[in-house]
C-alpha cells in the first residue's frame, strides 16, 4: 500500500470510529418519548425528582387511542376563586377549594389554609411534598405537590363525613386525565405560573443530607375542560380566572412539574 492509500485508509478508520462513538453517545443519552410511567399508589415522595422527568416521557397524544375513546370536547363548570389578595402563594389550597365548592361544600380558601394546609416553618425531608414550607399568606411562601393536597383533601372530607376521597393521578398520560374529566371529575393539576417561562430546578437543602429540586414558576390549577378540535384545555386558574391554554403547552408543563395531578371523586 503506497503512502497516499495509507493516508486514505487511516482517514476512513478515524471517520468510522468517530461515527460509532457519536452514535453510542446519542443512543445512551437520548430521551425516550414513548415511555409510560405509572404510579401504583399515592406515596410519591421518592418519585418526585427532576432526574425522572429528564429521563422518561409519557406518550402525550391528543387523539383517542386504542384504550381510551375521548369526545371531541368536554367541559364542566367549576367556580373560579382568586387566590389574591389573601393567599399570594396559595394556589394549591385555592385550587382544592374550587373543587370542594364544585362538590357543594360551603368552604373558603382561608378556612382551608388555616385548618387543613400541612405547613412547617422549617425545612426537613418531605418539604414541598408532604407539607407547605412557609405561609401561603406571604409572598415568600413556597408550594407543595399532590401528596400534601391529598392529605388535606381527605382530612377535610373525613371531617365532613363525605363519601368522596382524593386519589392520585400523578404520572398518568394526558389522555387518562382527559378521560377522568369526562366522568364529571375536575382534575387538580400542576403547571406553570407563566406559560412563557423557562422551568429551571433549584436544589434546596432539606436536611439529613437530602435536597429537593424545586421547579421555578410552580403553579397549581384545576382542569375543567378540553377541546381536541382546537387543541386547547380550559382551566379554573386561581391567578388568571377561567382561561384556555394549548394542549401542547399544558402537556409540556405537566411534565416539567413532575406529572402531578389528583382527582376527588
Amino acid at each position: 500500500m503506497n503512502s497516499a492509500n495509507k493516508k486514505t485508509f487511516l482517514l476512513i478508520i478515524i471517520t468510522v470510529g468517530c461515527i460509532l462513538i457519536f452514535s453510542h453517545f446519542q443512543i445512551n443519552n437520548r430521551q425516550d418519548d414513548t415511555v409510560t410511567v405509572e404510579v401504583a399508589d399515592t406515596k410519591e415522595t421518592t418519585s418526585i425528582d427532576p432526574s425522572l422527568i429528564m429521563s422518561a416521557d409519557n406518550n402525550y397524544t391528543t387523539a383517542a387511542d386504542s384504550e381510551i375513546t375521548l369526545p371531541d370536547s368536554y367541559s364542566i363548570d367549576v367556580p373560579y376563586i382568586s387566590q389574591y389578595p389573601e393567599l399570594p402563594t396559595g394556589c394549591e389550597i385555592t385550587s382544592l377549594t374550587e373543587v370542594l365548592q364544585f362538590y357543594g361544600f360551603d368552604v373558603d380558601k382561608e378556612y382551608m389554609a388555616a385548618n387543613y394546609l400541612p405547613t412547617k416553618d422549617y425545612l426537613e425531608p418531605g418539604s414541598y411534598i408532604n407539607y407547605f414550607y412557609g405561609s401561603p399568606w406571604s409572598e415568600h411562601g413556597s408550594g407543595w405537590f399532590s401528596p400534601a393536597i391529598i392529605t388535606a383533601a381527605n382530612t377535610f372530607l373525613q371531617d365532613n363525613n363525605s363519601q368522596l376521597s382524593a386519589n392520585s393521578l400523578s404520572y398518568s398520560s394526558v389522555n387518562t386525565i382527559f378521560n377522568e374529566l369526562t366522568k364529571g371529575h375536575p382534575i387538580i393539576i400542576w403547571t406553570c405560573f407563566n406559560y412563557d417561562a423557562e422551568v429551571t430546578y433549584i436544589d434546596i437543602d432539606v436536611g439529613n443530607g437530602q435536597t429537593f429540586s424545586w421547579p421555578t414558576n410552580e403553579h397549581c390549577t384545576v382542569l375543567t375542560g378540553f377541546n381536541l378540535n382546537t387543541s386547547t384545555v380550559t382551566l379554573a386558574d386561581p391567578t388568571y380566572g377561567i382561561i384556555e391554554r394549548s394542549i401542547e403547552e399544558f402537556s409540556y408543563y405537566y411534565k416539567m412539574y413532575f406529572y402531578q395531578a389528583l382527582v376527588i371523586k
